[in-house]
C-alpha cells in the first residue's frame, strides 16, 4: 500500500491478533511506529489481544505501560486485555492484584474476563477472586445468560452440583434464555448447521458413522475426553458420549464424509470447549488436514495437531 493510516495499521494488527498471530501482529505495530504513525487507543487493543493470544506477558505488561508515552489513557477494553493476559497464562494472583490497584471500577466486562480466567485455569477454582467475580456479574447483569452458564460450569468444575441446579433454576425462573451452540459449514450445495447431538440432517446416519471412526482413531493416537466440559452430574461414559456429540465435532465429521478435499472452515456461535479444541488438534493430524474454526472470540488454524492459538483462546 503506498497510502497508509492508522486504520489500514490497526486493521492488519487486530486481524493478525484474532488469527493467532501474534508475532506478526507486533511486527506491524513496530512497522508502524517506523512509518511514523502514532498509534491510538484501537492500536493498544490490538497490541494487548495479540500478547493475550499468543501469551506473551511480559510484552504485553510493556505495551500497556507504553501508552502513557504516546498520551494515550487505557480504557476499559485495555483493562480487560491485560486481565486476559494474565488469566490465560495462570498468573490469577497477579491478575487479582492487578484488578486491586486499577483506578476505574471494573465492569462486568472485567469480571467476565476474570471468570472465564478462572475456568480456563487448572486452580482457578482455588483462587477466591471467581467467587466475587461471579456476585459481581449477577449484580451488574442480572439477566445475562452467558453469566449464569459460566458460574454453573465453576460450580460443575467443583463437583458442587447442587449450586449448578440452583443456577439453573435461577435462569429458569428470570426472563434469561442460554444460547444454544450451534456451528455450520458453508458448500457447493449450501449452508449445513447442526447443534450438539443433532439428528436432523439428511445424512446423520453417514455422519455419526464417520464421527464414531474419528473418535476412535484420535483416542487411538493419545486423545483422552476433557470430562470437566460436560457440565452434568453424570456417569463418565455419559459425558464423554455427550462430549462427542458438540455441534464442532459433528461438522467436522460431516465435511469429511464428502470425497471432494474442500477446505475444512466451521464456524461457531459461542467459544469452542476445551475438549473440542483438543480433539480438532488430533483429527487435523489424522485426517491430514487444515482446519479452520471461527468461534465467538478469534479464529483457530488447526494443523499437524496444533492450533495457531498455541492453546491460549
Amino acid at each position: 500500500m503506498n497510502s497508509r493510516n492508522e486504520f489500514s495499521w490497526n486493521s492488519m494488527i487486530s486481524g493478525y491478533a484474532r488469527h493467532g498471530n501474534g508475532d506478526k501482529a507486533l511486527k506491524v505495530f513496530r512497522e508502524m511506529q517506523q512509518w511514523g504513525q502514532e498509534p491510538d487507543l484501537v492500536t493498544f487493543v490490538g497490541v494487548l489481544s495479540a500478547c493475550s493470544h499468543a501469551g506473551l506477558v511480559e510484552e504485553g505488561s510493556k505495551y500497556f505501560e507504553s501508552m502513557k508515552n504516546h498520551g494515550l489513557v487505557p480504557q476499559m477494553e485495555h483493562y480487560s486485555c491485560m486481565i486476559d493476559i494474565l488469566g490465560r497464562t495462570g498468573k490469577l494472583n497477579e491478575m487479582e492484584d492487578f484488578i486491586k490497584k486499577m483506578p476505574v471500577r471494573p465492569n462486568n466486562l472485567i469480571w467476565r474476563t476474570v471468570l472465564v480466567a478462572c475456568r480456563r485455569s487448572k486452580d482457578g477454582a482455588k483462587s477466591g477472586i471467581w467467587k466475587q467475580a461471579s456476585e459481581m456479574l449477577l449484580e451488574l447483569e442480572p439477566e445475562n445468560p452467558v453469566n449464569y452458564v459460566l458460574i454453573s460450569s465453576m460450580y460443575a468444575y467443583r463437583g458442587r452440583w447442587e449450586d449448578v441446579a440452583k443456577t439453573r433454576t435461577a435462569m429458569r425462573t428470570l426472563p434469561v434464555k442460554k444460547e444454544a451452540g450451534r456451528s455450520w459449514v458453508t458448500l457447493h450445495d449450501g449452508l449445513h448447521v447442526f447443534v450438539a447431538g443433532d439428528r436432523s440432517h439428511p445424512n446423520t446416519e453417514e455422519i455419526y458413522a464417520k464421527l464414531h471412526v474419528l473418535i476412535q482413531k484420535i483416542r487411538d493416537a493419545g486423545y483422552v475426553p476433557q470430562a470437566e466440559f460436560a457440565l452434568y452430574d453424570i456417569d463418565m461414559e455419559t459425558k464423554e458420549e455427550l462430549l462427542s456429540y458438540h455441534s464442532e465435532k459433528l461438522a467436522v465429521a460431516f465435511v469429511l464424509t464428502r470425497s471432494c478435499r474442500v477446505p475444512i472452515r466451521i464456524m461457531k456461535n459461542l467459544r469452542v470447549c476445551g475438549d473440542c479444541h483438543s480433539a480438532f488438534c488430533y483429527i487435523s493430524k489424522i485426517v491430514g488436514r487444515k482446519i479452520t474454526l471461527r468461534d465467538c472470540n478469534r479464529f483457530h488454524h488447526f494443523e499437524n495437531g496444533k492450533c495457531s492459538c498455541g492453546d491460549f483462546w
